[in-house]
C-alpha cells in the first residue's frame, strides 16, 4: 500500500471519472477546441472539496499529452511570482510543440503574502496562447476571485452522489482482494460528505486492516475534517515561510508522530539538491532524538521542538521551493507494519505457548528458538509431537512447515498432533536424549537413569 489509492485509482479516461459528467463532457469538448487550435476562455472550476476539480484538469492534460503548469494554495502567488512563472508558460508551447495547461489551484485561498495576485492572474490568463484551468471552493466570498467569473466560464461541481462513491469503492476493494462488513462501504461513502479523494484515502487506511469493519468506518466518519495531508505537505516542501508550514501543521489533525513518516518518506520525493536532502534529514534525525528524550523522561514539553524540527526545520531547509508536480506517497514504514501484522501476531501467539511451556519469554522464543523450530520441524516426527505438546493450531503448523494452512501435508500434521493429545499419549521424538554416563563420584540408580532416557529437550 505504499502507493496512495487516489493516485493508485486515477481515472484514466472520462468514463471512469466520478459524478459531475456533464461538467466533464464541457470540458472535454472546451479542451479539443484548444487542441485543434480554437482559442476558448478559461475555465473557471468552482464547488465541493474532492469532486475532482484538479483530477479533471491532470486527467485533460493527460488525454492531449499537454504538460502542466500548475501553482496552488502552497506556493507563492505574488504578483512578481505570477509574472514570473505563469506569464512564459501562458505564451511558450511546451517539447515538440505540445501545449501547456495552466492550472491555478485554490485561486480563493489566496494569502496575505499573495499581494496582487488577483490582478496579475486577471490580466495574464485573457491574454494566454495556452489553455487555463482554475478552481476554487467559493467564488462569491472574495470580491477580487468573484471577478474572475466574468472572463472564464465558470462551471460548479456539485456533491457526488453516495451510492456512485460506494460503487467506485467496491470496485476498488474488489481489485485489491480486501473485504468488508456489509453497510461498511455505504457508511463511509455516506459520511465522507462527496469528497472523493477523502473516501479513497480514508478506505485505503481501513483496509490495512483484516477487513473494512462498520466500527472503524464510524470512527473515520465522525472525526473533524480539517486541513488534508497533502495540503500539510504542500505548505512543508513547497513553502518558503516558517508561519506557513506553522499554521498548516497545527491546522491539521495528524499527530506529531504521522507528521513525521509522512515528512521522512517525502523528503527524497520533493528535494533534489543533495544540500537541502541532508539539511532536512540532518532536522529530522534531531526531531528524533527529542522524540527519544519523550519516551525516556515523559517530558512532553519536549514535543513543540520535536514537532517543530519536523516541519518548520524541513520547509526551511531547501535553498528555493520547487514547483513541480509530486505526489506525496504514504509512509512506507507504516505500509509495511500493516503488512506484516498478521506475522508479527502469528509469531507473538507462538512464542506465548511455547514460551508458556519451556519458562521463556515471548521475544527470546522469537528471536532465538523459531528459527531452530524450523529445522526440527522437517521430521515429520518431531512436528507431530511438538505440534502436541504446544497445542500449536493449522497457521503456526503452517508456518513452521513454510508451508499452506489447508496444504495436505499440514492438515496431516495436525490431525496426529489432535489424536495424541485426545488419548493422552506421549508424543514421540525422532532424536532423543541418551542417559548420562554412570560419574565415579555420583551414581545413579537404574532406575533414575531409565526414566531418564525417556526424556526430551528441544535443542
Amino acid at each position: 500500500m505504499s502507493q496512495l489509492w487516489p493516485e493508485k485509482y486515477f481515472p484514466k479516461s472520462a468514463a471512469e471519472f466520478i459524478g459531475n459528467s456533464e461538467i466533464v463532457e464541457q470540458a472535454f469538448a472546451w479542451a479539443k477546441k484548444w487542441d485543434s487550435g480554437e482559442r476558448q476562455p478559461p475555465l473557471l472550476l468552482w464547488g465541493q472539496t474532492g469532486s475532482g476539480k484538479t483530477c479533471l484538469a491532470y486527467l485533460l492534460a493527460a488525454g492531449l499529452g499537454w504538460q502542466v503548469v500548475e501553482l496552488n494554495s502552497s506556493d507563492l502567488r505574488s504578483k512578481a511570482a505570477i509574472e514570473r512563472i505563469v506569464g512564459a508558460a501562458s505564451q511558450n508551447m511546451a517539447f515538440f510543440g505540445s501545449k501547456r495547461l495552466i492550472l491555478l489551484d485554490e485561486v480563493d485561498a489566496l494569502s496575505r503574502e499573495d499581494r496582487g495576485g488577483a490582478s496579475a492572474i486577471s490580466s495574464l490568463i485573457k491574454d494566454s496562447c495556452n489553455p487555463v484551468i482554475l478552481t476554487a471552493t467559493d467564488i462569491f466570498s472574495d470580491k477580487s476571485v468573484s471577478a474572475l467569473r466574468f472572463i472564464c466560464r465558470a462551471l460548479e461541481f456539485k456533491k457526488i452522489n453516495y451510492l456512485s462513491i460506494a460503487k467506485r469503492l467496491e470496485e476498488i476493494l474488489s481489485a485489491e482482494g480486501s473485504q468488508a462488513e456489509e453497510g461498511a462501504v455505504k457508511g463511509l461513502a455516506r459520511g465522507c460528505g462527496g469528497d472523493m479523494r477523502s473516501a479513497l484515502l480514508d478506505l485505503q487506511t481501513l483496509a490495512m486492516g483484516s477487513r473494512v469493519t462498520n466500527s472503524g468506518v464510524s470512527l473515520v466518519s465522525s472525526r473533524e475534517r480539517q486541513q488534508k495531508v497533502f495540503s500539510v505537505m504542500k505548505a512543508i516542501f513547497k513553502g518558503d515561510s516558517f508561519a506557513g508550514a506553522r499554521d498548516a501543521r497545527m491546522e491539521s489533525d495528524l499527530s506529531s508522530e504521522m507528521l513525521f513518516n509522512w515528512v521522512e518518506e517525502n523528503i527524497p520525493r520533493q528535494y533534489s539538491d543533495v544540500g537541502d536532502i541532508a539539511l532536512a534529514f540532518d532536522r529530522l534525525s534531531r526531531a528524533d532524538i527529542f522524540n527519544g528524550r519523550i519516551y525516556r523522561r515523559q517530558n512532553w514539553g519536549f514535543l513543540r521542538y520535536s514537532t517543530g524540527l519536523a516541519c518548520e526545520g524541513v520547509a526551511l531547509s531547501k535553498r528555493k521551493p520547487s514547483y513541480d508536480f509530486v505526489m506525496y506517497q504514504f509512509p512506507g514504514l507504516l505500509s509495511m507494519l500493516s503488512r506484516t501484522s498478521g506475522l508479527r501476531a502469528l509469531k507473538k501467539g507462538l512464542g506465548l505457548k511455547i514460551g508458556g511451556k519451556t519458562n521463556s519469554s515471548a521475544r527470546k522464543v522469537i528471536s532465538s528458538d523459531l528459527p531452530f523450530l524450523k529445522l526440527v520441524f522437517r521430521s515429520r516426527e518431531n512436528a507431530v509431537a511438538l505440534s502436541a505438546s504446544f497445542g500449536l493450531d493449522e497457521k503456526e503448523i503452517a508456518f513452521l512447515l513454510d508451508a499452506g494452512p489447508d496444504t495436505k501435508k499440514v492438515q496431516s500434521v495436525l490431525e496426529e498432533a489432535a489424536a495424541i493429545r485426545e488419548e493422552g499419549a506421549r508424543p514421540k521424538f525422532l532424536a532423543q536424549v541418551s542417559p548420562a554416563p554412570e560419574s565415579p563420584e555420583k551414581e545413579e540408580s537404574k532406575a533414575d537413569a531409565h526414566e531418564g532416557a525417556g526424556q526430551t529437550r528441544l535443542f
